[in-house]
């Protein structure tokens, strides 16, 4: 199945790349921090030397915000303005009582579903650690609009004695978004490598994600002490390098 390759790329005002540099490696998509100094039209002006399009977009996600529901159904209209088909957002409940959190997440749910825009959490503790996790909180919200955004490396970085393959399997049916990340296999290990230097084996993974029919693309976070956003020749070798390791093994084109 044929995938598009997204580039999660930091925000409009302080890109980790230029535009055209990340289309020049052959990637489509971008996933953008969003905040209060970007809009649709600057978003749209920006990309139209590059070609590239919106994949995600990446809000903030304060559970404890009364007015959360609203602002998040304000950023899935942008989304839908813009293609993206997916909020990418990391959501904690804390101290929040767990049901209060769902019914949260429930509210938000119908905010961003009158856009058809999904809401994706990130593989993240304390709602989504792990694919135990992610099935309790999805069963307990219990949307159609709220989903996971599975994270290849953050399950090893959260987790202990855990095999990416096999939680990918037991979550699949609820991942509305995917960050592909290599890792050492560390618990706790900052440690992401380029791609194809660490464990993670990116067609195996995609291999679950096809046999579910996930059609969405895969949106690289490259994160951690190697990947230098000061310099730009050297992280866009490196950007290149992971997208190559993943065309290499069938995962995108």
């Amino acid at each position: 199945m044929s995938h598009d390759l997204s580039y999660r790329a930091g925000s409009l005002q302080r890109p980790h790349l230029p535009f055209t540099r990340i289309a020049d490696i052959g990637i489509q998509g971008l996933e953008l921090i969003w905040n209060d100094q970007t809009s649709v039209d600057a978003v749209e002006a920006a990309l139209q030397v590059s070609g590239l399009r919106i994949t995600s977009i990446n809000p903030s996600c304060p559970l404890d915000d009364d007015n959360l529901a609203r602002n998040l159904g304000r950023h899935a209209e942008y989304a839908a303005a813009l293609g993206a088909a997916y909020l990418f957002v990391s959501a904690k409940a804390g101290d929040m009582p767990r049901q209060e959190a769902y019914d949260r997440l429930r509210r938000v749910g119908d905010a961003v579903g009158e856009h058809q825009v999904y809401l994706a959490m990130e593989t993240h503790p304390d709602l989504c650690q792990n694919a135990d996790n992610m099935l309790a909180t999805m069963a307990a919200v219990d949307h159609p609009w709220v989903g996971v955004n599975y994270d290849t490396a953050n399950i090893y970085f959260y987790n202990k004695d855990v095999d990416t393959v096999q939680e990918a399997k037991k979550a699949v049916a609820h991942i509305r978004g995917v960050h592909v990340k290599d890792t050492m296999g560390g618990f706790e290990d900052w440690n992401f490598p380029v791609f194809g230097e660490g464990i993670v084996d990116f067609a195996a993974v995609g291999e679950v994600f096809d046999q579910s029919g996930f059609t969405g693309p895969y949106c690289m976070e490259l994160e951690g002490g190697i990947f230098n956003t000061d310099d730009a020749d050297e992280l866009a070798a490196k950007v290149k390098g992971c997208a190559d390791h993943l065309r290499q093994v069938g995962l995108v084109d």
